[in-house]
């Protein structure tokens, strides 16, 4: 398991600077590796002299092919050379001297050159505790100085180094892991005294360490893997971490069944997971941060979280932000809504997502902890874009999990968005926000022009009467309209958001199947616009009405003295609380007769402009700027146990 995980210490190196040296042996398996004399030569003589093996307080035992010449001698650094022995019979000698000896055993794998600190930081690592009956460095190709990942599930052949050294410093000091093959690993001494013998039927010495190592697991000994120790290298990933051959594992999980299990909590390492997205923190030079917008919110009809969500996505397309930006949209809306052609300049994803991303937002709230844990193992921060806490509140509309999923985003989220300060203010009263999660409030866009078509804006006004809702009960449309049609009888009524009304002077038309051009021509022509809504979290309909100059007649709600505070729109808006107080605001507006208006820009500055969809985008983008430039992934690591509690 990662050190995170069990202690928080580890965070720390106990160790100072008066260490205590240790003797320790080496023993180098060259056997399989193709080396003539020069070549030998010239590899003892790095080890010597860059892996400070010179005057080592132990013995070096190395291992070569039969027909391979002795090295010559190297002053200062005495070999013993097993050319005439098996290198199972080599490495069985060493850990017999080195148990006798009661010095540590460092195990060398192939032409590998580790530098001389990394020797003595495997040693320390005993001290950290005496249960850690091996230790092992991370590995770096010595080409690009990538890290390689630690091993896991993945074809080997697949595996490419991933991160660089400045990840590193983000991770625990290791992380402890059960029995792993390694082409450099320091074993206890207490581990060797505890071996009874080196079973000879292991067709390589890999697989007679891999036994030793299960041995030494079942007592309690587990290894350590030291992320601050790194070995950089040429050679492959193969030999950096050995496959044992079919014979050996077959050998192995016959005498220990649970090695699969070791190997599969290998795999499942919160550490393994973690890596690649800290990578996303510290690209190459050459790369940016990457950000996924999570757009399933959007469905293939045209409503207010599409409208929501397709601005947003306006504000993101006009940015010059140093981040790239993927959309992950479901098939049918991107069709739908033909997004290709309106952001060309992003990827999109479909339905699922993949890669490794820095950050993702939801551009609305999250409707299940399916899909809390899809972003969160995808990406290193995880924001969302909350629109309004309605569906939990009239609880028919929603499903039995929203309550755990929206108090596990309160706790765990990086970022919380809201779409307004109303909605702010509903979900911390419902969903106390953790200390760690960061809130922000981004309006939308009150920009005038961005909430009008051209062409409709240049249309007469009418004598209709238009409004707006569904047949949710919050949204109280029919009730409305009975109110209306007895009020004015003789004046036409149109009602977006109902599929059939028996009132011969109303006109329904179903919500969300109107064409939007259609329906920006009814709000932009309408006399009065009447919004009966309950409870909303922002209201676009009503920023559209007032964006065409149309009075808007609306039920009492904090949310509306907050809209109208941030813009400067030309409608006029207009509150009612009652039956009585609806009818009258109607009738004054249609005989032209003043009404009590809610105050407009308040909170804006004499010369400040409204803030448009690119704003809000750029906020966002801020958000996240801020929240990279501190991401250590320990809140990722918080969210991961959360998670795996929950079988995610």
């Amino acid at each position: 398991m990662d050190i995170t995980q069990s202690t928080a210490c580890f965070h720390q190196d106990p160790i100072q600077s008066d260490r205590r040296c240790h003797a320790y042996d080496v023993f180098i398996d060259l056997s399989a590796v193709d080396l003539d004399r020069d070549a030998l030569n010239l590899h003892i003589e790095r080890l010597a002299r860059d892996g400070g093996l010179v005057g080592v307080d132990g013995c070096v035992t190395l291992a070569l092919s039969g027909d391979t010449a002795p090295p010559a001698v190297y002053p200062g650094f005495n070999v013993d050379v097993a050319r005439s022995r098996s290198a199972m019979a080599a490495l069985a000698r060493a850990i017999l001297r080195a148990a006798a000896s009661r010095r540590h055993l460092v195990v060398l794998f192939g032409a590998l050159v580790p530098g001389n600190e990394v020797f003595s930081l495997l040693i320390d690592a005993f001290d950290r505790d005496p249960l850690f009956g091996t230790a092992q460095p991370r590995f770096a190709d010595s080409e690009t100085d990538r890290i390689w990942p630690l091993p896991g599930p993945e074809n080997q052949g697949l595996v490419t180094p991933r991160i660089t050294r400045a990840v590193l410093p983000l991770l625990s000091v290791g992380v402890i892991t059960p029995e792993l093959l390694a082409a450099c690993l320091a074993i206890r001494w207490e581990v060797l005294a505890g071996v009874d013998s080196i079973d000879q039927a292991y067709a390589s010495p890999q697989g007679a360490l891999a036994q030793l190592l299960c041995q030494a697991r079942r007592r309690g000994q587990r290894n350590f893997v030291l992320n601050k120790a790194v070995v950089a290298s040429p050679l492959p990933y193969c030999t950096l971490y050995p496959v044992l051959p079919c014979a050996d594992l077959d050998r192995l999980r016959a005498a220990y069944p649970e090695t699969a299990q070791a190997e599969l909590e290998v795999s499942r390492l919160t550490q393994r997971r973690l890596e690649p997205l800290l990578a996303t923190v510290h690209p190459p030079r050459e790369k940016h941060p990457h950000l996924l917008l999570d757009c399933r919110g959007i469905v293939p009809i045209h409503n207010g979280t599409a409208r929501c969500a397709l601005g947003l996505l306006d504000g993101f397309a006009a940015l010059n932000s140093r981040w790239r930006i993927d959309i992950l949209v479901s098939t049918q809306a991107a069709a739908f809504h033909r997004l290709a052609e309106r952001y060309p300049n992003f990827q999109q994803q479909y339905d699922s997502a993949s890669g490794d991303y820095a950050a993702a937002v939801l551009l609305n709230q999250p409707w299940s902890i399916g899909t809390v844990a899809e972003l969160h193992k995808h990406s290193l921060m995880v924001g969302f874009n909350v629109l309004d806490t309605i569906s939990w509140d009239i609880l028919y509309s929603a499903n039995t999990e929203l309550q755990t999923v929206w108090r596990f985003i309160a706790r765990h989220a990086d970022v919380l968005f809201y779409i307004s300060d109303f909605t702010r203010e509903r979900f911390n009263a419902r969903f106390p926000v953790s200390e760690e999660v960061r809130e922000c409030v981004m309006h939308l866009s009150f920009a005038q022009e961005e909430h009008v078509h051209p062409e409709a804006r240049t249309e007469p006004t009418s004598d209709h009467i238009l409004v707006i809702g569904n047949d949710y009960d919050h949204k109280d449309l029919r009730p409305t309209l009975q109110l209306l049609t007895d009020g004015f009888p003789f004046r036409r009524v149109v009602a977006v958001g109902l599929a059939e009304v028996s009132a011969p002077n109303v006109e329904a038309i179903p919500s969300g199947k109107i064409n939007n051009g259609h329906l920006h021509t009814l709000i932009a022509t309408a006399r009065v616009v009447v919004f009966p809504s309950y409870y909303e979290g922002f209201g676009l309909p009503v920023l559209e009405a007032l964006a065409y100059g149309r009075p808007v007649v609306v039920r009492s709600s904090p949310l509306w003295a907050e809209i109208a505070a941030w813009s400067r729109l030309p409608g006029q808006l207009v509150q009612f609380d009652d039956p009585a107080s609806l009818i009258e605001a109607v009738g004054r507006l249609l005989a032209g007769l003043p009404c009590q208006v809610l105050p407009a820009g308040v909170k804006l500055k004499d010369h400040e402009s409204v803030k448009c969809w690119r704003d809000c985008a750029q906020g966002m983008i801020q958000v996240l700027n801020d929240c990279l430039r501190s991401a250590d992934g320990k809140h990722w690591q918080i969210r991961e146990e959360a998670l795996s509690v929950a079988r995610l």
